[in-house]
């Protein structure tokens, strides 16, 4: 089982910033997990990280409770795999009164023209609605380094995965990144951030078993380990780290697990289910 997992009492808040992470799963939601999404609520200002099936948990509470007093959503894409992208399909229903930035990166970092990525993924045949005819949503660039995101500090890198993706920090309070190899970098990037939010494809235990080989290489050609994610966690000096983009076809056994690996090197690791909270800290 998931450990440590906090829910959202919006009653019992004290207005500081906080995260609600809400699809923990790679590639393929499951009854209990759906695909990479999170939520980060500052004041009036809500960013959403990810468009996974894990945006379709704002239609009811406690994710709903983060839209009251919002009058717009920034959502930030890391890439353009439809296990990330899947809930832009969403956008009408779940914000059918806000105003919707969704900030993609500039072909300079991943190589992709804007109008090449969530344009073409929503539109017929696919869609019955054009990108261009939606209400109230737009698209916006981000760049490499440092970016302004209504009025909050964005940090931008890319990633090696199966084609580019990009890690982001949002002022000190977290870092995200997923679908990416084990990269060093990630942990300068990361440095003196609250939290950590990176995927874990697999435990990392497996390194060097007899008939796991091929599993292994093959994971680690665009992912990452438990073990490599703490290990990174470690170096960074983060408070926290959260093991997301979990691997659909091990179980919650192996995910507890994961989380066992990873706090054998990290002792603050937590392998959150959906709709875990953390609050942060006031600056």
């Amino acid at each position: 089982m998931a450990s440590d997992t906090h829910r959202y009492d919006p009653e019992g808040r004290d207005d500081r910033p906080l995260l609600m992470i809400l699809g923990t799963q790679g590639w393929i939601p499951t009854p209990r997990r759906a695909t990479t999404c999170l939520a980060y609520r500052d004041g009036a200002t809500l960013l959403v990280l990810d468009a996974g099936t894990g945006l379709g948990r704002f239609l009811r509470p406690p994710a709903a409770s983060l839209l009251d007093g919002v009058d717009e959503v920034h959502l930030l894409l890391t890439h353009y795999h439809l296990d990330h992208t899947v809930g832009l399909s969403y956008l009408s229903g779940v914000f059918p009164r806000l105003r919707v930035t969704v900030h993609v990166p500039e072909a300079a970092v991943n190589g992709v023209e804007p109008p090449d990525g969530v344009p073409s993924l929503i539109r017929p045949p696919f869609f019955p609605e054009a990108w261009a005819s939606q209400k109230r949503v737009s698209l916006s660039t981000v760049c490499a380094g440092e970016n302004d995101i209504a009025g909050l500090r964005v940090m931008v890198r890319a990633q090696s995965h199966a084609d580019v993706s990009v890690a982001y920090r949002v002022v000190d309070h977290f870092v995200l990144a997923t679908d990416t190899v084990y990269d060093e970098a990630t942990a300068a990037f990361a440095a003196g951030a609250e939290v950590l939010i990176h995927e874990a494809w697999i435990d990392g235990k497996e390194e060097g078993e007899p008939g796991w080989e091929d599993m292994v290489r093959h994971a680690y050609a665009s992912h990452t380990s438990a073990r490599q994610a703490a290990q990174l966690a470690a170096r960074a000096g983060v408070e926290e780290l959260l093991l997301v983009h979990l691997n659909p076809l091990f179980d919650e056994d192996y995910y507890a697990e994961q989380g066992r690996s990873a706090r054998a090197l990290f002792p603050r690791t937590t392998v959150p289910d959906d709709l875990h909270v953390r609050e942060l800290a006031r600056y």
